[in-house]
């Protein structure tokens, strides 16, 4: 267990180690409970405050795309034989259906309601994202390890990155932290350097640049450069690959729906 803590500092001793076997189930575990204990923290930390004001910016950004949407979607696919008047009265009785709904989940009810729907759900739709994510780096990691004459199974290419995975336990410690302590939604403030920079604060290049990313990125290289002894340059381009995918992914996904620039 004592290499859960060393592949942070010593990932080529770790994996160097573990040439003839690599163990997937202490990283797993440590995974799936960090995940599941984080993401559940931060259901019931969260100030009432900031559950109002994520969920009313999160309406607002989507309501006016929402409405547009449900106007075409009326007046084109399901127009039938209605009038003008009869689509807009209709319209019009979905609007009050929407604002009573997000009436009744901005109530102290909802709140709490959100709060027990969270501690289940955010747990479950992490692990299953994470879940897929491992799976698809593994299998990408195989392809890559063929290439290079590799004799590893997807087996221990799943244990590899799960192994390297394990800062994102860090990641999720310090995106809690500030819940925790203050009841806010701030997951990137104690860990991306790019985003202390002046003007560069809700940037989400920035925010996404984390920490713990660098450092798993760091972990691959040396790690693989170790386990499978291929030289350092092949190795970086081998795990740039998936890390360059992952992080635009991530950008993507704060570029739509951004809480903390709300």
């Amino acid at each position: 267990m004592i290499n859960l803590l060393r592949v942070f500092v010593s990932p080529g001793t770790v994996f160097e180690s573990m040439r003839s076997y690599i163990p997937a189930i202490p990283p797993l575990v440590t995974l799936v409970l960090g995940i599941c204990i984080f993401h559940a923290l931060q259901a019931w930390y969260l100030s009432d405050d900031e559950y109002l004001r994520v969920i009313e910016a999160s309406a607002e950004s989507t309501s006016e795309m929402s409405k547009q949407m449900a106007e075409t979607i009326q007046r084109t696919f399901l127009r039938g034989d209605r009038t003008e008047e009869e689509i807009e009265e209709f319209l019009a009785h979905q609007r009050e259906m929407t604002e009573e709904q997000l009436k009744a989940m901005t109530s102290e009810d909802g709140i709490q309601s959100a709060r027990k729907v969270q501690t289940v759900f955010s747990p479950a739709t992490a692990l299953f994202s994470y879940g897929l994510l491992v799976l698809l780096e593994a299998t990408y990691f195989l392809i890559a390890g063929n290439m290079m004459r590799t004799s590893r199974q997807w087996s221990d290419w799943i244990g590899f990155t799960l192994w390297s995975a394990i800062p994102l336990v860090l990641f999720l410690f310090l995106s809690t932290l500030p819940t925790i302590l203050s009841g806010t939604l701030d997951p990137y403030s104690l860990q991306a350097p790019l985003s202390w920079i002046p003007g560069l604060e809700t940037n989400v290049f920035a925010l996404t640049l984390t920490i713990p990313t660098v450092w798993i990125v760091w972990i691959r290289v040396v790690g693989m450069h170790k386990w499978i002894e291929k030289p350092i340059p092949i190795c970086l381009v081998v795990v740039l690959v998936p890390a360059l995918v992952v992080w635009l992914i991530n950008v993507g996904s704060l570029q739509l729906a951004n809480p903390y620039t709300m």
